[in-house]
């Protein structure tokens, strides 16, 4: 059995490209699970979701579609400029994905449990508690087991920080795979994990190079919010100080 674990894609269509490609190179997965933060921020919102659909992906939600979805931005009355950006940088995302897009992605769980050679897998975000709380590699092992002490599963998935990690905490085997789309690390990858169970986890770390300047030109060719806060991110690939609404 394999599986191919992808994190954390925010609308970045050439690296999920780039990163599904990889994946046929090496035979495909058995099935592709998605760990939330899937369209927004990236330029290419629509596309990301008609990928994922055209490959029948098992998805959650991450923190930013909660973001997306959770408001009637089309309603909504802006207070300050942060807001106003906020809107407008939603509406654009959702006027870019089609009625069974929108559909899918509002169909997304918290969370997601599967079986495999009886092993229990849970896919989460952030933790099997929030789509905001962070696993990292300095996170206590005390601090990881209050966020996991009520799960029963042997392996969970997670994504948010978009870094890698693969970690054993009292028996609890816990994998983040990665960012597809905004990967801490290495300029213009696309970060996900391949899974193979064969009596054992194996997990293989796939790091894919992309044209990430095509995702830049998309980006500031858009004229939306946020696009030279995302761009430098990109170029950096590394985390940027938000202080940009252009």
């Amino acid at each position: 059995m394999k599986l191919a674990a992808l994190a954390d894609i925010h609308g970045n269509g050439e690296a999920l490209r780039a990163a599904l490609a990889d994946l046929d190179e090496r035979g495909g997965a058995d099935q592709i699970l998605v760990l939330g933060d899937v369209v927004l921020l990236g330029p290419d919102p629509g596309g990301v979701v008609e990928l994922l659909m055209e490959r029948d992906a098992i998805g959650i939600y991450g923190n930013t579609d909660c973001f997306l979805l959770a408001t009637d931005w089309s309603r909504f009355d802006p207070q300050n400029e942060e807001e106003q950006a906020e809107q407008a940088l939603c509406l654009w995302a959702l006027e870019r994905l089609s009625e069974q897009a929108e559909a899918w992605l509002r169909d997304l769980p918290f969370q997601e449990e599967l079986e495999v050679g009886g092993q229990r897998l849970l896919m989460v975000h952030g933790s099997p508690r929030s789509v905001v709380e962070s696993i990292e590699a300095d996170t206590s092992d005390d601090e990881v087991w209050e966020m996991i002490a009520d799960v029963q599963a042997d392996l969970i998935l997670f994504g948010h920080t978009h870094e890698t990690l693969d970690r054993i905490v009292q028996g609890r085997r816990l994998i983040n795979p990665g960012a597809v789309g905004y990967p801490i690390g290495e300029l213009g990858t696309a970060c996900y994990a391949l899974l193979t169970w064969d009596g054992d986890w194996r997990v293989e770390f796939r790091l894919v190079h992309y044209d990430v300047e095509k995702t830049i030109s998309r980006l500031l060719a858009a004229q939306r919010p946020y696009r030279l806060w995302i761009a430098e991110t990109l170029r950096r690939a590394s985390r940027v100080p938000q202080d940009t609404l252009e």
